[in-house]
């Protein structure tokens, strides 16, 4: 079997995917999968994407080639990198899938450093992602810490992923059911002003930011995300803004901010932070920065 299907599964929930290179044919095909095991890196905190796939491709000296399915990048994207049986996990001691090793389990080694406090970007993306694999397929989820944990005789025992592994299954059941709350700081009242936002000042990135069970309903913090992946691209590309060259990115800040109720950036902030915490600044920056005006 080959999971030729993952990338529009990934997309089909709204997230960011790159396919590596080959990743059609690679693993073999002596593969049934039935489960899904989490991991992380455990790479350094300076860790690139290039450097974590290259090893995810090349092996180890206790792992051949090809080491996971699916690689989650610290930005929230994620990468395919085979479709066959990969090379992640041994034949597990313990946990919901005791007795399975690589031909029957998907793994998904996330980019994440040991110590490393999980952002919300990337465990949201982790939960969707998995969410929508559970979604195609009804596959049961685990961590790898769980399939090879300590206290059973064996010299390869795992801790990761670091995250508390029955919250996450919850997060995913909560998404399957439509049951997620992606704001939890904000009173109705203010999440339908937020969403009123959305919808009157930026129809196309509402549209993006929708949810694709056809429910209508929105997931504010993708977009926001969309937001911030188009002011990025604006950036890469050295787009001039302001007095010549006005381009549709210019619209999408002036309604960002009106939206907001205001074009002063520190009222931006005060309603960025209801919804990302500690990442208001950083997006209301990049705001300033695109728009050619200081940051507050």
């Amino acid at each position: 079997m080959r999971l030729l299907w993952l990338p529009d599964v990934l997309r089909s929930a709204g997230l960011t995917v790159h396919e590596v290179g080959g990743w059609r044919g690679r693993g073999s095909t002596s593969f049934d999968p039935h489960g899904i095991i989490c991991h992380e890196t455990r790479g350094s905190r300076t860790s690139t994407d290039a450097g974590e796939i290259y090893v995810l491709l090349n092996g180890s000296a206790t792992a051949p080639p090809p080491i996971a399915q699916l690689y989650l990048s610290r930005t929230g994207h994620w990468h395919v990198i085979a479709s066959g049986r990969c090379n992640h996990v041994l034949v597990g001691w313990a946990g919901p899938f005791k007795g399975v090793g690589n031909s029957g389990l998907v793994g998904i080694e996330a980019q994440h450093a040991l110590g490393e406090p999980w952002t919300d970007r990337q465990y949201d993306s982790y939960v969707r992602g998995v969410a929508a694999i559970r979604r195609r397929t009804g596959w049961g989820v685990a961590g790898h810490k769980e399939h090879q944990p300590g206290g059973y005789g064996h010299a390869s025992v795992k801790t990761d992923p670091s995250f508390n592994m029955d919250r996450f299954r919850r997060d995913v059941a909560a998404l399957l059911s439509g049951e997620e709350n992606t704001m939890p700081a904000l009173s109705d009242a203010e999440q339908e002003q937020l969403l009123k936002f959305a919808r009157d000042n930026n129809y196309l990135l509402w549209k993006g930011a929708q949810k694709p069970d056809g429910s209508g309903r929105t997931d504010i913090r993708q977009h926001f995300y969309n937001i911030e992946a188009t002011l990025t691209e604006i950036k890469a590309n050295q787009m001039t803004m302001l007095g010549k060259d006005w381009v549709n990115e210019q619209e999408i800040i002036d309604g960002v901010l009106s939206g907001l109720g205001s074009k002063d950036l520190d009222d931006a902030v005060v309603a960025l932070r209801a919804a990302f915490g500690e990442r208001a600044a950083e997006l209301a920056a990049k705001l300033a920065a695109a728009a050619g005006t200081p940051a507050a």
